[in-house]
């Protein structure tokens, strides 16, 4: 079989900004719809996140909601990471969704170690509440795991993704900061804006010293297909410029994330929202530079 060479960039970061505080990338990497636009025409489906990464510095990853990551697949992405390149993975629903936190100390440490797997690749992770999830009926399970969880993951950036309406509240980021985990901050249509909320909590002093944002738009409703913007949100794009950079002037490094709902194409709205960045705060410049020579990718 013919035998086809792909070459990414694949080596130590040099000359990267140390001050470089915002890294955006996109929800997943694996649209097949890409291709053509984002991605080659022909890119064969398994070099998708060695382009990617020569693309973009951070993505997130869903995979992890259905099952945890074997032990190969942190093995691969490791590997196709530059350094300066990182992950952001959601917790397994088996905690969030089906168990509801209970009795899920093992799966949790499980999932922490996956994190722990990726060194240095590993960014912010994140739980995600679905809307029936709400404090008057889990708020002790909630406060009890994550009491527990403060303590078991020190050493990890996490994030808490809350979608009912009891657990929206100014009580509830002052205990997240607490803890030092970060609220997610999530644009979605019919869902409330929490930013001035947790803002807040980081003028007080409170919280981590990063901040997580989601751009989802109208997942229900939005553009069907992801090859090209659609829905312009030029007012919001905007909006979130300003916000990003008053959360670097508080000292937070921001790592932010598009779905392709919000425009229609989620890597040209990265664009999009990086160009209104550029001459405000410090975004790492990528793809990094390579040393003496790119590493080589093959496929047969």
């Amino acid at each position: 079989m013919l035998k086809k060479e792909y070459n990414f960039i694949k080596e130590e970061i040099v000359d990267m900004n140390d001050s470089a505080l915002v890294h955006i990338g996109t929800s997943s990497w694996l649209f097949d719809g890409w291709r053509g636009v984002f991605y080659p025409d022909k890119l064969p489906k398994n070099q998708y996140l060695p382009y990617y990464v020569s693309q973009f510095d951070t993505v997130e990853v869903n995979t992890s909601f259905y099952a945890n990551p074997a032990p190969s697949t942190l093995v691969a992405w490791v590997e196709s990471a530059p350094a300066g390149f990182t992950y952001t993975l959601k917790f397994p629903r088996a905690i969030t969704h089906e168990r509801r936190l209970v009795e899920c100390e093992e799966i949790t440490r499980t999932f922490l170690d996956s994190l722990r797997a990726l060194g240095n690749a590993c960014g912010p992770a994140f739980l995600q509440f679905p809307a029936t999830f709400t404090r008057k009926v889990h708020g002790r399970e909630l406060a009890a795991y994550l009491d527990w969880l403060a303590v078991e993951a020190q050493d990890l950036r996490l994030t808490v993704e809350v979608r009912a309406a009891d657990l929206m509240t100014a009580a509830f980021a002052a205990f997240l900061a607490e803890r030092n985990f970060a609220l997610v901050l999530v644009d979605r249509v019919d869902t409330p804006d929490l930013f001035d909320i947790w803002f807040e909590r980081i003028a007080a002093g409170a919280g981590p010293d990063f901040a997580l944002i989601r751009w989802i738009g109208d997942d229900r409703n939005g553009p069907q297909g992801d090859r090209e913007i659609q829905t312009p949100r030029d007012a919001e794009l905007a909006q979130w410029a300003d916000r990003i950079e008053q959360l670097v002037q508080r000292g937070k490094a921001v790592f932010g994330y598009m779905h392709n709902p919000y425009e229609g194409h989620s890597p040209a709205s990265v664009r999009r929202l990086k160009t209104l960045l550029t001459s405000r705060v410090p975004v790492a410049a990528w793809p990094p530079a390579p040393t003496a020579t790119a590493g080589q990718l093959s496929l047969l």
